[in-house]
Formats: C-alpha cells, sequence, structure tokens
C-alpha cells in the first residue's frame, strides 16, 4: 500500500484513534508522510473506531476539513 500512497492527489484526511491498539498511529503518521498534502488528526479517548467511539468528534474532524 505505501508503494502507492504517493499517488493520491485528491485532499485526504487521516483520522486516527489516539489509543487504537490494532494499528497504531505511527502507521497513520506514515501514511500521512506518503500522502502529499494531507492532513493527519489524532482524536483523544478513542481507539481503533473512532466514528463509533466518539461520533461527534469524528464528525466535527470530518466537517472542519470539509469547510
Amino acid at each position: 500500500l505505501r508503494q502507492w500512497l504517493h499517488r493520491i492527489k485528491v485532499p485526504t484526511l487521516l483520522l486516527w484513534g489516539e489509543a487504537d491498539r490494532v494499528v497504531s498511529p505511527d502507521y497513520g503518521r506514515a501514511y500521512h508522510q506518503a500522502i502529499p498534502g494531507s492532513r493527519f488528526q489524532l482524536i483523544a479517548r478513542a481507539g481503533h473506531y473512532p466514528h463509533r467511539e466518539r461520533p461527534d468528534d469524528f464528525a466535527n474532524a470530518v466537517s472542519a476539513f470539509l469547510l
């Protein structure tokens, strides 16, 4: 996957649960470094499912990114 990430040319937001124990936030940071112009953001007090664990924080982050 990482070998193709540099090809992404659309605005990209990488949201990651701060306490994700399945896929470490370090993976998100690495993806962020590989995708030009991307944005990486941690969701506090969330694990692997930030959209379910912190839906308001998740929605606010997505909304802010889209505006």
